[in-house]
């Protein structure tokens, strides 16, 4: 008989909790029922509401910085490609990983959340950087606020799809990433 993970699925029940209602709104017994244990088995492997939540947070910010394992492009614009792609992609695999990192950037001035969003913009940021000095993309660009632009449209797409009516569909997600991806690439280019 196999036994179950209960701290997995406490964490699994807390990120999905954490991720619709913020650290603020979110309940533990909500996150209890959901996981089907007793609140006092979250707090003896977690020691209270805010470890949990640090754990989730940090979870997520692990999950976001994960570098991507294919082959980096030869060319400064298959390369910004590459980069905002792979973003995109892992956000709209665990759109939950956006509204965490936001949730807690707005809650605290440090921390994993912040330290991933600074990440991300600096991977973006990397690129656009070696394509200005290589002349694939113009100079009067500054790349540091371009690739915060970009983890705008990334992240702001997945935490604002409750605004946005619908669940989104893997078409009109891929609509938005290559729609995204071209204004940037419109923007670099000379």
């Amino acid at each position: 008989m196999k036994s179950r993970d209960s701290r997995g699925l406490i964490a699994a029940a807390a990120r999905s909790e954490f991720a619709a209602h913020g650290y603020a709104g979110a309940r533990v017994d909500r996150i209890a029922r959901r996981a089907g244990v007793n609140k006092q088995l979250l707090f003896y492997y977690f020691g209270s509401k805010k470890g949990l939540y640090q754990k989730v947070v940090e979870g997520a910010a692990g999950e976001a910085t994960k570098p991507t394992e294919s082959a980096k492009p030869s060319h400064a614009a298959a390369q910004l490609r590459h980069a905002f792609n792979g973003m995109f992609d892992l956000l709209s695999a665990r759109p939950d990983v956006a509204r965490l990192l936001l949730f807690d950037n707005q809650q605290t001035e440090a921390g994993p959340s912040r330290q991933a969003l600074q990440d991300l913009v600096a991977r973006i940021r990397d690129v656009i950087t070696e394509g200005q000095g290589h002349g694939y993309f113009r100079d009067d660009i500054d790349p540091d606020r371009t690739a915060k632009q970009a983890l705008v449209l990334a992240v702001g797409y997945f935490a604002l799809e409750p605004v946005f009516g619908d669940a989104p569909a893997p078409g009109r997600i891929a609509d938005w990433r290559d729609g995204a991806l071209d204004l940037l690439l419109r923007a670099l280019a000379w």
